[in-house]
């Protein structure tokens, strides 16, 4: 019996867990919190609300791993008077030197997985995984 699509998405996400998961604890970073300090990276000084909306996470977990990062010196949460609304989040110094450990041991990764592949085949392959993700959530990946 062939492999289904399904299957083969879900075999190379886990292989790619594997191998990232040690990566991720060598630097100090839980799951989860590598996506935050990415999206807060690009759209610093967020509502929680819309962290949890953009990165389809449950507001409920969002608030447990950013209370995590808080404890851990790699975002802020500003004073909701700082901004007359409510209280947003925002990385720190700690956080972009995190997320910079992140993205080298990331890049490091991809380059291992994509071996062999063209840089034709590497841009096809992406777009087809954006479109994929717009089939099943109607958004962009961001």
């Amino acid at each position: 019996m062939p492999v289904t699509l399904h299957m083969a998405i879900n075999r190379v996400f886990h292989a790619q867990k594997n191998v990232t998961r040690p990566g991720m604890a060598k630097i100090g970073l839980s799951p989860g919190q590598p996506k935050i300090l990415n999206h807060l990276s690009r759209q610093n000084h967020c509502m929680q609300k819309d962290i949890a909306s953009a990165l389809d996470i449950e507001p409920a977990t969002v608030s447990q791993i950013l209370n995590n990062m808080v404890q851990a010196g790699l975002i802020r949460r500003s004073n909701p008077a700082e901004r007359r609304r409510a209280e947003s989040v925002s990385i720190t110094e700690k956080g972009c030197e995190y997320l910079e450990k992140w993205q080298q041991l990331c890049k490091e990764i991809e380059d291992v997985s994509l071996q062999g592949f063209t840089q034709g085949e590497q841009e096809q392959f992406l777009d087809y995984l954006y479109r994929m993700y717009w089939n099943l959530t109607g958004k962009e990946i961001e």
